[in-house]
């Protein structure tokens, strides 16, 4: 084999390591970074939404548009609210939406964050549990957009590598 061909060849042996060792490292920091993320925004939007529905004195009616209108902008898998015994009262749930990433990237790195949960209260009394998750979604995209970034990336450094190999062994 000539020195041309083993030059490509350990580039592209080093870069291929270097690159599966990245992708792992960097996409799953990330998605532990976004699942936690996740997890505060889930508890964080339960309680504040809990406060919200404390202060309309626990009219039922207005609970539920309340809730409609938050589930409507998107950003929710599910809003449940229950009664103090347990048993919903309103619930908006969402099925798996697929097209943010593939569904063998979604398969491989499965995103799972609990879901926010706040009491809701009228005045000393409980009203309710109130149960909410944000939307999976947004976290895949980022997810693998990052790593078609990363992919990219290591993609045109090893061009690069290549070309100047092959300038270096030319001369």
């Amino acid at each position: 084999m000539s020195l041309y061909k083993q030059l490509w060849l350990a580039i592209l042996l080093l870069l291929a390591l270097v690159f599966g060792v990245s992708l792992l490292v960097t996409t799953l920091s990330a998605k532990a970074y976004l699942e936690k993320q996740l997890a505060i925004k889930n508890a964080d939007n339960a309680t504040a939404l809990a406060l919200s529905l404390g202060q309309q004195g626990a009219d039922d009616v207005l609970m539920e548009l309340t809730l409609a209108a938050q589930f409507d902008t998107g950003f929710y898998e599910l809003i449940e609210l229950s009664d103090p015994d347990g048993k919903p009262l309103v619930r908006r749930a969402s099925g798996v939406d697929n097209g943010a990433a593939p569904g063998w990237f979604m398969r491989l790195l499965p995103i799972q964050v609990p879901p926010g949960i706040a009491t809701v209260q009228d005045g000393w009394q409980q009203a309710g549990t109130l149960t909410l998750q944000s939307h999976s979604r947004f976290a895949y995209r980022e997810l693998w957009e990052g790593t078609l970034q990363l992919a990219l990336t290591f993609l045109l450094a090893a061009i690069g590598a290549g070309v100047v190999g092959s300038l270096a062994l030319r001369r």
